[in-house]
């Protein structure tokens, strides 16, 4: 993963059969990212085209931690603008913090073992270039609470589930398909066997998700969805009991982020259980899912990706190439449409256009066309073509030196804390 040829090569998605991948994006097809508009003359030229705004995707952190307040499960949720259902992102409490020396890797497990919650929360924002509406991280007690609606659920472990006890290993859930209660969810979500590396730990993780998921179904009797406003979409929950409760209120789809462990001795010098992972896969899944959350993150184009191709490795590497261009990436859409031949970038003001200019070193052959109307919050939008796929091939690639993780924002640096085995 140090380059994104390698990661292209390796599945990005390795999880995920094809139709999970754009089950995962189909409920953000059509909808539109939301910006401010931009405090400009270029933008005032512009004011006359049509517009269409953003239905908004509330979003939560749902973190879980062990008997002795280490974290040890991450998702990012996001609410679909019909307030009932939604997205379940999971991210590796080991996933290595952007911004950071060579040699001195630092983990979210980190941030929180030394920072508390709201730098927690900082960094998964930083991490995912959005804006998080709320957060919560609980024990094994507050997680069954907050998990009580979805009731009983299947989950199939493909090992079986430890966690460290006195220095003892204890099977918590066994190998199969198991029947697992609330607080028996919530203990696997908190487990923490020292003696597994969180990749070993990883598949129980989504497991356990999948397993609510099927559980929810199309919607749990009794959950309440979010309040939603006419061409607003849906509000954001009064509070994380709210929040789950419009969760369950519809169907959820699960997306696990990939990850590789980083075991490079000059990266990671103490062999810490640190992971590496595609910023453009990230922000790709959170650009579909939570559009109304994105921020730009830097003082240039915002860009809205239209792909029309199922692979969702040319999605990713297309975000990937734009943010390694210094570029914000702010909606993704899957298109149910016929790609065209060569790229297409569309734009409403010629000074975006020649903004927009150098983003062809890494995109290849592109066609630009004047704008018919305006996305709010939206500078450029790319409806990536035929003439991309070969490019990803054979034209010009972002320097493998750069870690995908340096991509997003920088979070605070601080030392790291050993919160994970």
């Amino acid at each position: 993963m140090n380059g994104l040829l390698q990661q292209r090569r390796r599945q990005t998605m390795l999880n995920f059969g094809a139709g999970l991948i754009v089950l995962a994006l189909l409920p953000v097809t059509g909808v539109i990212a939301w910006r401010a508009i931009r405090d400009s003359n270029a933008a005032q030229g512009v004011i006359s085209l049509p517009s269409r705004a953003v239905p908004m995707t509330p979003t939560a952190i749902f973190a879980v931690t062990d008997e002795e307040n280490f974290l040890t499960s991450l998702t990012v949720m996001a609410l679909t603008p019909q307030g009932a259902g939604g997205t379940v992102m999971l991210i590796p409490v080991g996933a290595l913090v952007g911004g950071r020396p060579v040699g001195k890797p630092r983990r979210l497990a980190d941030v929180y073992g030394s920072d508390g919650v709201e730098a927690l929360k900082n960094a998964v924002e930083a991490m995912t270039n959005s804006q998080i509406d709320q957060i919560t991280v609980n024990g094994v007690d507050g997680t069954a609470e907050l998990l009580a609606r979805v009731g009983t659920v299947n989950a199939t472990f493909s090992t079986d589930v430890t966690d460290t006890d006195s220095e003892i290993s204890d099977v918590i859930a066994e190998k199969g398909s198991v029947d697992l209660t609330p607080m028996e969810m919530s203990a696997v979500l908190a487990a923490r066997d020292i003696s597994v590396d969180e990749a070993g730990r990883y598949p129980s993780i989504k497991a356990t998700w999948e397993g609510i998921s099927a559980a929810v179904g199309s919607g749990r009797p009794g959950a309440v969805p979010a309040v939603v406003i006419p061409d607003v979409g849906a509000q954001s929950p009064a509070d994380m009991p709210a929040f789950m409760s419009a969760l369950f209120a519809g169907p959820i789809n699960i997306w696990q982020i990939d990850t590789e462990r980083i075991i490079d001795a000059e990266r990671n010098p103490k062999d810490i259980d640190v992971y590496r992972y595609n910023a453009g896969e990230v922000v790709m899944v959170m650009a579909s899912v939570a559009p109304s959350a994105m921020v730009a993150v830097l003082p240039t184009l915002t860009v809205q990706v239209d792909s029309p191709f199922d692979d969702s490795t040319v999605t990713q590497d297309s975000v990937f190439r734009i943010l390694y261009m210094g570029t914000n990436v702010v909606l993704v859409r899957v298109v149910a449409s016929v790609p065209p031949p060569i790229t297409i970038i569309k734009y409403s003001d010629e000074m975006d256009r020649a903004i927009a200019e150098p983003l062809t070193t890494m995109l290849g052959d592109v066609v630009f066309e004047k704008a018919t109307e305006r996305v709010d919050g939206v500078d450029i939008q790319i409806v990536l073509g035929d003439s991309f796929v070969t490019f990803m091939s054979d034209g010009a690639k972002p320097d493998p030196n750069i870690a995908p993780q340096d991509l997003v924002a920088p979070t605070t640096d601080a030392p790291p804390t050993e919160t994970t085995p």
